[in-house]
């Protein structure tokens, strides 16, 4: 909240000082009015339109990208992005805002300096402004213009009109990075020849591949044909992703009897590419409500084999949702296929569970006593303070004390508003409607980014769906 506040009171002139140090940015922090976050969603097409352009007008280009960018980000350097890394180290000791930033993103993990959180808005403005702050490096070393690169998050297509080499402009990326603690990804920098085919039409055949009404089983046989026939041409991209998402209307759509064949496809399509975890519960979850065909026993005998393995690797981003997926087609689980998870220090997977133990889903009992230990008003500290909240005030458990949490003098106060940070009710809706409505107007959103991008390779300074244009002066108020 610390850094929520400081970026939303600063936000104009944190972001006229993004763009004044970096003009080859596609993509620029925008307020969005309208959208379902704070800051405009860039769009990836954006790299491939300019690489497309870039290679009609030079013979070749250097693709590089920063090394896990969130994960690596040393918090000293976001004063130095805000005020030019002299100033900044002269004064680190003030209590000018770039500094509180600073530390308060050492405070939000355990006092750490690498790494900023990954998913927040707060992370993507700062993120922008460190990378601005390396196309300002990059630039004054080389000379180059938004005409001759472009960075899309933290993916650099450069090129130059003076001649350097391709092995000079990636020194210099390395350069630029360095100067503020980052590296580049030595295995994705490259130095591209323009003669090199291109691609980036594979969206439209995909699209073109997609199931359309009246849904025959056929059709989406050759959609899936198609979009492997992709996934190993294209071996970097995440196609599938991409393309089974697209298609998702006509999964919701597609008849009983054909479900059962297109639920094999999706299951085995996420056990190729684990990214899909999310679209394949979405979809079970959606055909269970709205049309009753989903085949649950299929599901349960899926979800038996695949917990214990999941949970052997410690991916918990995956377990936590088919745990969900088990609570909302209420399918019932040994157990013993969940005794590796009773050892994890995982919160949302120990709420989980409990929420199944408590409506009757495990067969067999629950062994929480590692997961108990944390609530106290020490466990609200700790990794499992998410658990020891949450648990009592849920009621998974039958006469689980809230003393710890009404003791604390910050927990206290979110119980007394009975602030949630968890509602599987409100998961559950999320996942039909909602997503809906949220996914148009995202793409509405990012269509509209790049239609402005693509006219001059830079993007206006105007809010999407705002009654008012705002300017960058650093003392607007809006």
């Amino acid at each position: 909240m610390a850094i929520a506040k400081i970026v939303a009171d600063k936000f104009v002139e944190l972001r006229a000082t993004s763009r004044r140090r970096s003009r080859m940015s596609a993509s620029p922090l925008m307020f969005d009015w309208s959208g379902t976050r704070a800051i405009l969603r860039s769009n990836i097409d954006l790299l491939d339109d300019f690489r497309l352009d870039l290679a009609s007008r030079r013979e070749m280009y250097v693709s590089a990208d920063l090394r896990a960018f969130y994960h690596s980000v040393y918090t000293h350097t976001i004063p130095w992005a805000i005020r030019g890394k002299a100033a900044a180290k002269a004064d680190r000791f003030s209590s000018h805002y770039a500094n509180r930033l600073d530390r308060y993103c050492r405070n939000a993990q355990d006092q750490q300096t690498i790494g900023l959180p990954v998913g927040p808005d707060t992370s993507r403005v700062i993120g922008e402004l460190i990378a601005s702050a390396v196309d300002e490096r990059l630039r004054l070393d080389t000379g180059i213009t938004s005409r001759d690169a472009s960075r899309y998050v933290d993916d650099f297509t450069i090129s130059s009109d003076n001649g350097l080499s391709g092995d000079a402009l990636i020194a210099a990326a390395r350069r630029a990075a360095a100067e503020f603690e980052l590296e580049l990804n030595h295995d994705k920098s490259a130095i591209v020849a323009t003669s090199t085919y291109l691609v980036n039409g594979w969206k439209h055949v995909a699209r073109n591949h997609r199931p359309t009404p009246p849904y025959a089983l056929h059709d989406f046989k050759r959609f899936f044909y198609e979009v492997g026939r992709l996934v190993r041409e294209l071996p970097e991209t995440n196609v599938e992703k991409w393309a089974l998402q697209n298609a998702r209307v006509a999964f919701l759509g597609a008849s009983t009897n054909d479900w059962g064949s297109l639920q094999s496809h999706l299951v085995n399509a996420y056990r190729r590419n684990s990214t899909l975890i999310s679209l394949l519960v979405e979809l079970l979850i959606e055909r269970h409500r709205d049309r009753g065909d989903v085949i649950v026993e299929s599901v349960r005998d899926f979800l038996d084999h695949r917990i214990p393995a999941l949970a052997l690797e410690d991916r918990t981003g995956e377990l936590i949702w088919l745990l969900f997926l088990m609570i909302a087609l209420e399918i019932k689980i040994d157990a013993q296929r969940f005794e590796r998870v009773f050892s994890l220090e995982e919160p949302m997977c120990a709420l989980l569970l409990s929420a199944a133990d408590a409506r009757g889903l495990i067969v067999g009992t629950v062994d929480r006593s590692l997961w108990n230990q944390s609530l106290t008003c020490d466990g609200l500290r700790g990794p499992m303070w998410l658990y020891a909240y949450e648990l009592p005030r849920n009621g998974f458990i039958g006469n689980t004390s809230t003393t710890h949490i009404e003791q604390d003098p910050y927990f206290s106060i979110l119980h007394a508003r009975s602030v949630n940070f968890l509602s599987l009710e409100d998961g559950l809706t999320s996942i039909t409607g909602a997503m809906r409505t949220r996914r148009r107007a995202d793409n509405l959103h990012r269509a509209w980014l790049r239609d402005e991008f693509t006219e001059d390779f830079d993007v206006e300074e105007w809010e999407i769906g705002g009654d008012d244009e705002e300017t960058d002066d650093a003392d607007s108020d809006y």
